[in-house]
């Protein structure tokens, strides 16, 4: 029958497991050898490598035949001297009874009974165990049970041991060999005392060095240690200075930012300056357009029809309205007006020549009306007047082509249509006004771009420059 005990390996913990067979029937094979089993260990790498490189399912130790056989107590005795009482008790913890008797988690907590003959056998190879232990661990001054892992590596620090043991001794040898090759004689005394007087002055010398370097050593220190306070001084000096420096830079970049504030400032007033500068107010104030047959300046229309008996006040407003704009567009240019001389009065304009004042504001008849007819005659000697001075300023500065109006003007005609209304059709006394206010239209184009090119700016000309000691 097969008995077993549990131990542990003195050096890393594992499991040792201690199995033997006993005597069995008469007729069964006799087996005088007990085998130690070493439990197999699981870790990250899987089962345990063997020194050879094979994975070791057990391992085992020979013991001889027994040759004694102990009684209960006697055991119980050898496995507290061995240290084997803990690993029997853990034995018995893992299934195995001590006394040699296994039971395993098929059996439940059921123990099974062994026989009086068994435990002797036992017994005695626990004993003989026990004692190759003790010798195992008096021989190589380490605690046994060993398994076969840390017994390999324990080897190998003994043999590397033995190693550079064997290598001091050959070392020592050598030198030994060495000193004994050299056969020295003592000097004779004339020469030990020239010896040690040559010795003595060089360790005068020495000292007188040493004493010299310590000097040096001292003032070393010293300019040491006044390099250190102006190192301190600098640090000083520096931390003030990059001190100032922060603050110099953040006043600097607030001067920076109230410049570029500043210039910006600048720069939109500049450009509203030149947008106002571009803006035609003329076309705001006396905006000129048609309204069907009807030339309109200002939203009045100017003419009648039998269609649209237009009223006489819108026809003096609109008639006001021109005799306003062409004697600002005179004034504007620099043009005194030799032909004629404009009176703006609201809806009440008049025109004088040499001679007389004309009004040019109804109602009037149309069987009688040459005060009226002069003053109209004489609003068209003073627009043809304006635009031969747009011509010679054109013919003056290089612009082609020249101006000219759409509509030629020819005494009281405008584009062939009379403009008087005495005896005169409604219908084409509309449209020579209607043509005539189209010249007035171009003639005010022109003066807008002529007053824009006269006074066209740089918006920042006038602004003193900025130099480097201003910024």
């Amino acid at each position: 029958m097969e008995q077993a005990c549990l131990c542990q390996c003195a050096i890393c913990g594992a499991k040792l497991i201690i199995t033997g067979v006993t005597e069995g029937p008469p007729d069964a094979p006799r087996i005088d050898e007990s085998f130690m089993l070493l439990d197999r260990r699981q870790g990250a790498g899987g089962p345990q490598q063997n020194r050879l490189g094979g994975g070791l399912e057990e391992s085992f130790v020979v013991l001889g035949p027994a040759s004694s056989v102990r009684s209960h107590s006697s055991q119980q005795h050898m496995l507290a001297q061995s240290g084997l009482q803990g690993g029997l008790q853990a034995g018995a913890a893992a299934g195995v009874h001590p006394h040699g008797t296994s039971f395993g988690p098929g059996s439940g907590h059921q123990q099974a009974s062994t026989t009086d003959s068994t435990t002797p056998g036992l017994d005695a190879k626990l004993q003989a165990l026990a004692q190759l232990f003790e010798l195992a661990s008096t021989t190589t001054q380490a605690d046994q049970p060993l398994c076969l892992d840390c017994a390999a590596q324990l080897k190998d620090e003994i043999e590397a041991q033995v190693a550079e043991t064997e290598h001091e001794i050959s070392c020592y040898a050598a030198a030994v060999a060495r000193l004994e090759a050299e056969q020295s004689e003592p000097l004779p005394e004339v020469a030990f005392a020239q010896e040690m007087e040559v010795l003595r002055a060089a360790q005068q010398e020495q000292q007188a060095a040493a004493e010299a370097t310590e000097a040096e050593l001292v003032h070393v220190n010293n300019q040491l240690a006044a390099l250190r306070a102006t190192e301190a001084e600098i640090d000083a000096l520096e931390h003030k200075y990059w001190h100032d420096f922060n603050e110099f830079s953040m006043h600097l970049k607030q001067h920076l930012d109230d410049r570029d504030s500043m210039l910006t400032k600048i720069n939109h007033a500049g450009q509203r300056k030149q947008l106002l500068q571009s803006t035609n107010v003329y076309n705001d104030a006396f905006k000129i357009w048609h309204d069907g047959p009807f030339g309109t300046i200002s939203g009045f229309r100017l003419g009648r029809t039998p269609e649209v008996p237009v009223e006489w006040d819108e026809i003096n407003a609109a008639w006001g309205q021109a005799v306003l704009l062409l004697h600002t567009m005179a004034q504007a240019c620099g043009l005194n007006l030799t032909s004629a001389r404009l009176l703006p009065m609201g809806s009440h304009p008049r025109v004088a020549d040499k001679r007389s004042t004309y009004d040019l504001f109804g109602p009037v008849s149309k069987l009688w009306s040459a005060n009226y007819d002069r003053a109209m005659i004489c609003f068209l000697a003073c627009l043809k007047e304006f635009g031969e001075h747009a011509a010679r300023q054109d013919v003056l500065h290089s612009r082609h082509p020249p101006f000219a109006f759409p509509f030629p003007l020819e005494g009281d005609k405008v584009n062939s249509h009379t403009i008087k209304l005495t005896l005169n059709k409604d219908a084409r006394w509309t449209k020579a006004l209607k043509f005539m206010l189209a010249d007035l239209k171009v003639a005010l184009q022109w003066m807008v771009k002529h007053e824009a090119l006269s006074k066209e700016v740089d918006p920042n000309s006038k602004l003193p420059a900025l130099r480097p000691e201003h910024m």
